[in-house]
């Protein structure tokens, strides 16, 4: 079987795809990478998945065989943790043993370089390459492996871009943390206790099945447990984070969900209010409410497309304020290049000390102000047929109306975004990670979004 790296890594179903003998094919390729690049060391690491504590350590032997400085976690690590630890370094790269979001059958492998962000084509396309031709060194020699503490350096270098002293002077901060049975555990809720708050921690042992999760992404329909706690125990509010702790979820004081959306044009309102500046980098399946905000402010909005990976790049490029997604990442532009949950979770605590209410009560004054958007998406599972319609009726032909609506404009930058008016779109792509259609909307009503996804769907499964 022929590996492939999507937007985010390679992933594949365990003893399916993702086997021991392909993820140590995949780390000796990685090596022969580093080793053309010049990098002799490496940051090695994984979430709380099935075998991934096992498959770091067995990558830790390997590179230290071929002569590379290989420091692994002692314990399972967030990726943004392992993203801070290869820059802090000043290491060659990271092997991250994880999928993600993904289903529990899935595992994988993420490759950052030097830089700690996501690879870019240029290193994926060779690594490709690598694993069908690599003839590996031998006799190298000043290798070596040592258990390292990456989380301790990130959580006392977090205080660079959190305000401590909104924590201190307040003593009513309570948080509920749900962590998804993964590695955010003992690392969000450690911070948050440092900086004196009150946490109650669901799901904080390590279990591969995630709790029964079938799809542990920290979405509105996987936070229900979390609403329920924070209206029962009258919470300041809710965060999350899914099994490597990139991705984040928030809930607010009354339980809602505030969605990514929403969550990050009233971090950037907050950021621009305390006096910060920059670019703020989007991806295309990103809401309008941001775009209204940043302008209100007299900040520069660029759009790129799905994968963490081009707003990774931009973060690389200097100037940014805030970089992030729909689907629950983001970053600061001073911080790393990657996405980071835990960094995310303490904003969203940030902002509820800061101000003194709750995310719910300060997202309803920003909607009173610029407007308020419904934002969903809706995943099909994609079959050959599927996915030959959606090329022929949509990528390889411009559509006139969706739902009875004339188009207006025509975006391609990732997949087909067709522009219905000045507050409405649809975007249809392709998952880079699992075989599904995404089907994502925007409009000023939840029926409406409902109506044209229902009506995209049936046309695109009629045969």
């Amino acid at each position: 079987m022929v590996i492939k790296f999507g937007t985010s890594g390679w992933r594949g179903v365990i003893s399916r795809e993702f086997t021991w003998d392909r993820a140590m094919a995949v780390v000796d390729a990685i090596a022969m990478r580093l080793t053309e690049t010049g990098h002799s060391s490496i940051a090695i690491g994984g979430d709380c998945r099935f075998l991934s504590p096992e498959l770091a350590d067995a990558a830790a032997e390997k590179m230290a065989g071929y002569g590379f400085k290989a420091y692994v976690s002692e314990r399972s690590v967030p990726t943004p943790v392992l993203s801070h630890a290869c820059r802090k370094m000043g290491l060659g790269g990271v092997i991250n043993f994880t999928a993600s979001h993904n289903p529990p059958l899935y595992n994988g492998i993420k490759f950052s370089p030097f830089h700690g962000g996501p690879a870019d084509s240029r290193d994926t396309d060779r690594i490709e390459e690598l694993i069908v031709s690599a003839s590996v060194p031998e006799g190298v020699t000043g290798g070596f492996v040592l258990k390292t503490d990456f989380i301790t350096p990130y959580l006392k270098d977090i205080n660079e871009f959190i305000n401590v002293d909104a924590f201190r002077e307040t003593n009513s901060l309570r948080v509920v943390y749900d962590a998804f049975s993964g590695a955010g555990s003992g690392v969000l809720d450690r911070k948050l206790l440092e900086l004196g708050g009150s946490v109650r921690v669901l799901n904080g042992r390590r279990d591969p099945l995630f709790a029964g999760r079938q799809h542990p992404e920290p979405n509105k329909q996987c936070l229900s447990d979390l609403s329920e706690n924070v209206i029962r125990s009258g919470a300041s509010l809710g965060v999350a984070t899914d099994g490597d702790a990139d991705r984040f979820g928030i809930v607010d004081e009354n339980g809602d969900y505030i969605t990514p959306h929403d969550f990050m044009a009233l971090l950037v309102d907050y950021l621009a209010e305390s006096g910060h500046t920059g670019r703020i980098i989007r991806s295309i399946t990103t809401g309008s409410l941001l775009d209204r905000v940043a302008e209100a402010r007299g900040l520069e909005v660029k759009v790129t497309p799905v994968g963490f990976k081009y707003l990774g790049a931009e973060i690389l490029k200097g100037g940014v304020l805030l970089a992030g997604e729909e689907s629950g990442g983001l970053s600061l532009g001073t911080h790393i290049p990657e996405k980071d949950g835990v960094l995310a979770g303490l904003l969203a605590a940030e902002m509820v000390c800061h101000y003194g209410e709750g995310l719910g009560s300060l997202l309803a004054k920003l909607w009173t102000t610029h407007g308020k958007f419904y934002n969903t998406r809706l995943d099909l599972p994609l079959d050959p047929d599927m996915k030959s319609r959606i090329v022929e009726k949509l990528f390889n032909s411009d559509m006139k109306e969706v739902a009875g609506l004339p188009v207006q404009q025509v975006n391609r930058i990732d997949g087909v975004q067709l522009v219905l008016d000045e507050n409405t779109w649809v975007l249809v792509r392709l998952s880079g990670t699992e075989p599904l259609a995404r089907i994502y909307v925007q409009s000023q009503s939840a029926e409406e979004n409902e109506r044209i996804a229902s009506r995209l769907a049936e046309e695109f499964g009629k045969s």
